[in-house]
């Protein structure tokens, strides 16, 4: 069973189907996120031969945490051990007034993105919704959580049906509670799943992953591209910002001698002064097993303030995690590597 990933209603539909009265479902839901749960038994409202009975038949959390990495800067990155062996990144980033979740979506990624330390396997299967929000409750147990990005490992609209149903689940008012304005999606670019979250879910942010604002650079570091061009998105973010009446948003890794020219910058301002896009820029967080390398600071800016003087909206994102394997994929990558 995949408690983490059942609305309240689901949950008490099991506890009728075992006999059960509804209500017990419900105790076993607002269980889940009080903090200390780890089995049946910690939820104090149940009876105990209940709990007991329960913890026999049944694995509550879908994981532990196999390794731990804190940075200097407050971010901390789990590595989480599936049932099944399997790993998962999550980060936590916390500031004065938020505590920022990063989460997994997919145990690898297929879209393979030259930069990223995700692909590097392929994919190996898709999360449950449990398991993406068993990621939250994590951290949430040390610190409330304000925000959640979907920008870790993984496509998030390749595994479309588990993230809308983690974050319909996050926002039942007896869980979390969390309002859908404070998630954030992050695609490589799935036309028809863009078109759709505008029509699922409208309240939640979709942010297209761009890198490159032209066809040729995007193909080689973003190789999904050549299935889905830039104007084929383009449209579809445009179609989804329209329905969810936001302004769209473009996120741009910056890679040192791969996407950072003069040409390169002018066509990143042209595409986002065409569709009223804002822009955050990311200074790369360099990767181990990859050869892009971070750009200096004075690069970053340059290239910064050639975007914007052509009237674009932009974001210069600060690293967090520096000192720590903070980048996408990179912890679970160096575990594997060491057996």
């Amino acid at each position: 069973m995949d408690f983490y990933g059942m609305s309240l209603a689901e949950t008490r539909s099991w506890a009728e189907s075992l006999g059960l009265p509804g209500y017990r479902g419900q105790q076993v839901f607002e269980g889940l996120y009080a903090p200390g749960t780890n089995r049946f038994a910690d939820i104090s409202v149940l009876p105990r031969e209940l709990a007991e009975r329960l913890d026999a038949e049944h694995r509550l959390i879908p994981g532990e945490e196999s390794r731990r990495q804190e940075s200097a800067d407050g971010t901390v990155k789990s590595l989480l051990r599936m049932h099944d062996g399997k790993l998962v990144e999550c980060v936590s980033i916390p500031t004065e007034d938020r505590h920022t979740i990063c989460v997994s979506s997919q145990v690898g990624c297929a879209v393979g993105c030259t930069f990223c330390a995700s692909g590097l396997n392929g994919v190996e299967r898709d999360l449950t919704a449990g398991e993406i929000v068993y990621q939250i409750l994590f951290h949430h147990r040390r610190r409330p959580v304000t925000n959640v990005v979907f920008m870790g490992s993984g496509e998030p609209l390749f595994n479309y049906d588990n993230v809308v149903k983690a974050i319909r689940v996050l926002a039942e008012p007896r869980g979390l509670g969390m309002g859908k304005r404070r998630f954030t999606v992050s695609t490589s670019g799935v036309p028809k799943r863009i078109r759709q979250l505008g029509v699922d879910e409208p309240q939640v942010t979709l942010a297209f992953s761009l890198h490159a604002a032209d066809d040729e650079t995007r193909s080689r570091i973003v190789p999904i591209n050549r299935r889905w061009p830039l104007a084929e998105v383009m449209d579809a973010m445009d179609e989804y910002s329209a329905a969810v009446n936001r302004r769209m948003t473009l996120e741009y890794v910056l890679l040192a001698e791969s996407n950072m020219t003069d040409a390169h910058a002018d066509s990143l301002a042209a595409v986002a002064q065409k569709y009223r896009a804002h822009v955050n820029l990311i200074p790369f967080n360099p990767v181990f097993e990859t050869t892009h390398q971070r750009p200096e600071t004075e690069a970053v800016n340059a290239f910064a303030a050639r975007v914007a003087a052509q009237g674009v909206n932009i974001t210069v994102r600060g690293q967090r995690g520096a000192d720590i394997d903070a980048a996408c994929g990179q912890l679970r990558r160096r575990e594997m590597s060491q057996g």
